[in-house]
């Protein structure tokens, strides 16, 4: 597999598609927005007009929008990659959808002949840049191989979850864990900072006693604080992202557990007040 399009430039899949570039790939990129193409300017990969002109000659198509609306019009609206995938070819999804959408966008890829597999990324921004996200993916073994050579690009590990649909829930899985702790350390911030102790000391205290590091990281740890930024309006968009993505994958973990008859009392209430933890 040598012709990769890659569908979505931005925090996450720009670095990506320099990794997939970087590593030898003929590329073709798309994105809605000027900017994000703009950073390819002096790269050898091709800019398309479409979804489905980036996936006219690729055998492999990374998805990495935002939501699940998205990723259906990149995918198999009108002008998606479907519309012009060769049969034998693979779709990526990496951007966190519902079970439901991943299955509609499967059936509509076999029925031209394209597999549709769902490879969820963890590492955020930093591993996207590093290359070194932990993709986890869901679909048939002749699928996965044919896409993991590309997807190590940018990858320090692929795991293949099961089937369709595994990564997907083991990414969900994760995330859950991930934003129920960020609501635990908003409440222990509420503490600390109503007794007057200042965020620093329990920063400090937390990780020398190892809890919670990861889910403090995002408002005290390494990098530009939102704690410090003297810019209110990049902290506010900062902010309104978190609180979008956060709520958005809650649910998804929600119906996902749902489906599979689960109850998730902690996932619920974390869902019910995320709306707070992003704010400071």
């Amino acid at each position: 597999m040598t012709k990769v399009a890659m569908i979505g430039l931005g925090r996450m899949g720009g670095p990506m598609a320099r990794h997939v570039i970087e590593a030898g790939f003929e590329v073709s990129l798309f994105d809605i927005s000027a900017a994000s193409l703009e950073q390819f300017s002096q790269s050898v990969a091709a800019v398309a007009s479409s979804p489905a002109d980036a996936g006219r000659a690729a055998d492999l198509a990374c998805i990495v929008v935002f939501d699940d609306a998205q990723t259906i019009e990149v995918v198999s609206g009108n002008n998606g990659v479907l519309t012009t995938m060769q049969p034998g070819s693979v779709v990526t999804i990496h951007s966190t959808i519902s079970p439901e959408t991943l299955r509609l966008l499967a059936d509509a890829g076999t029925r031209v002949g394209v597999a549709v597999i769902d490879a969820g990324i963890s590492g955020g921004e930093t591993g996207s840049n590093a290359g070194t996200l932990l993709t986890m993916v869901g679909g048939s073994a002749e699928a996965v191989a044919l896409a993991s050579p590309a997807l190590m690009a940018f990858s320090k590990e692929i795991i293949h979850a099961g089937d369709l649909g595994s990564g997907l829930a083991l990414k969900l899985a994760r995330n859950a864990t991930g934003y129920i702790c960020m609501a635990a350390v908003h409440e222990a911030m509420q503490i600390a900072t109503g007794a007057g102790i200042a965020l620093s000391v329990l920063q400090h205290t937390i990780a020398e006693t190892g809890v919670f590091d990861q889910a403090l990281s995002p408002f005290m740890l390494g990098g530009p604080s939102p704690l410090t930024d003297n810019d209110p309006q990049s902290l506010r968009e900062l902010l309104l992202h978190l609180q979008s993505l956060g709520e958005k994958d809650l649910d998804q973990a929600l119906n996902l557990a749902k489906e599979l008859g689960e109850d998730l009392p902690v996932t619920t209430a974390t869902r019910q007040s995320f709306h707070s933890v992003t704010r400071l």
